[in-house]
């Protein structure tokens, strides 16, 4: 039996991926954890004492023009947790494809997951590298989600004054034995073309043609259509300067049922975008400006940005606001800092946009997070880390506002050369308007081992 996902593994043998040919990877990670809310329910908290263990597997065979990747793994749990559904959960695969012509490139994958709904970690990495935040990752429920994806890139023409670029993804997420209305199954299939013109070495022109097709199984039976054109221009003013307009037209086709009649309505407006860089002694300087549109209006964005190295770390920081769908000013930006210190390393990120989800709910999302790392001595470290987020109401159609923060302490240390101890303690908090505010308590042990073979 194969176990589904993608497990972090370290290498503990001589030679890494990175140094080509096939190269395998196993882990094996078992944690006992005991906490007083699992479900983080406001109300009627379950406390659950676990077992779980983490079987992962990855092959990732590097050629000179090509590579090939696989991931599985999965958890089997001793004991199903409160609201679960099964003990063989958080089942992942991938598997992508890339490789590199003389004038082309081209690139293919396929992800699958299926796991509880009660033990998605919002503040997880992420399965799907490519995932926007949505909605429902803070969902509260019982059941299972399954997610499917594929996705494709070809390129041609990379060294020809006229390339062409075809993408296309395809997303699938289905959930089973929930009670929440708003977890209902969603499909998008996306595809976009870009010839692109080199005009000059300085002036390079771009004419991308995109379309999208989501469909819901929610109470109106949304299909949302999305067809725009767009024509792109980028010019190096100077030795460090570079401008870059894109100027489109969009098209918005939604079929809704409403009081049992199937309804049609079209929406249509100007999207674009312009960026201005300049590369400086140390680091870059920028501004942008974005304006987009959706089924609820028009949102523009305008940043400043300054990434700046540190002798020890980097800082990037950009600022500036938003106009949403109701002509509301809020402010946005971001900050990512890096300090790498002589025995630890500190590193913090604050982020805030306002965004239309793939369900065109508008969104004001905050994200912050906050780690630091002692290293004790070169067998076991300490880790602390803080992790915030918020999703409110940005205009548009009413959302519940949720926030979750987790706060999290663990010591790591290194058994043998494969065999790694962590212990720790877990708190987390989760507020939604209307439902109201839990928190929970959890204390874990660890013990895994993962190691690297070449065939």
């Amino acid at each position: 039996m194969l176990f589904l996902g993608t497990a972090p593994i370290r290498a503990q043998q001589d030679g890494g991926p990175e140094e080509g040919g096939p190269v395998l990877t196993f882990g094996i990670s078992s944690t006992l954890s005991a906490t007083d809310n699992y479900n983080l329910d406001p109300n009627n908290g379950e406390s659950a004492t676990l077992f779980d263990s983490r079987l992962s597997f990855g092959y990732v065979n590097r050629r000179a023009n090509d590579a090939l990747s696989l991931d599985l793994s999965g958890v089997l749990r001793a004991n199903e947790p409160p609201g679960g559904s099964n003990t063989f959960d958080d089942r992942r695969a991938r598997i992508g494809y890339e490789r590199q012509g003389v004038n082309s490139a081209l690139s293919f994958g396929a992800d699958y997951s299926l796991s509880s709904v009660a033990a998605r970690d919002p503040f997880d990495d992420g399965f799907f590298d490519d995932d926007l935040p949505d909605e429902t990752d803070f969902s509260r429920d019982r059941g299972d989600e399954k997610r499917i994806s594929a996705r494709f890139g070809f390129e041609t023409g990379l060294n020809d004054p006229i390339g062409f670029i075809l993408e296309g993804r395809y997303q699938e997420r289905s959930f089973t034995g929930t009670t929440d209305p708003d977890l209902y199954d969603t499909e998008t299939f996306s595809v976009s073309g870009t010839t692109r013109f080199t005009l000059s070495p300085l002036t390079q022109t771009r004419l991308v043609l995109r379309y999208e097709d989501y469909s819901a199984a929610d109470g109106p039976r949304t299909d949302r259509r999305t067809s725009s054109v767009n024509l792109g221009l980028t010019q190096a003013l100077s030795k460090v300067d570079t401008l870059d307009v894109l100027i489109g037209f969009q098209k918005i086709e939604t079929d809704e049922t409403i009081g049992g009649l199937r309804r049609s309505d079209t929406d249509t407006g100007l999207t674009g975008s312009v960026a201005f860089t300049r590369e400086l002694a140390r680091g870059t300087l920028g501004t942008t400006f974005d304006l987009s549109e959706s089924v609820n209006g028009t949102t523009a964005t305008w940043l400043v940005s300054r990434a700046l190295p540190l002798p020890r770390g980097a800082i990037e920081v950009s600022l500036g606001a938003a106009s949403d769908v109701s002509d509301t000013i809020r402010p946005v930006g971001s900050v990512e800092f890096t300090h790498q210190m002589k025995r630890s390393t500190l590193t913090a990120s604050l982020e805030r946009q306002v965004q239309t989800s793939s369900r065109s709910n508008e969104l004001r999302i905050t994200q912050a997070s906050l780690g630091y790392t002692y290293e004790i001595n070169s067998l076991s470290d300490l880790e602390f880390s803080a992790n915030f987020a918020e999703f409110a109401r940005a205009g548009g159609p009413a959302v519940n506002d949720t926030t979750r923060a987790d706060l999290r302490a663990a010591y790591h240390r290194d058994l043998t050369r494969n065999w790694q101890f962590s212990t720790g303690y877990e708190y987390r908090v989760r507020d939604e308007d209307g439902v109201g505010s839990a928190t929970s308590n959890r204390v874990f042990l660890t013990l895994e081992r993962d190691f690297v073979l070449r065939p």
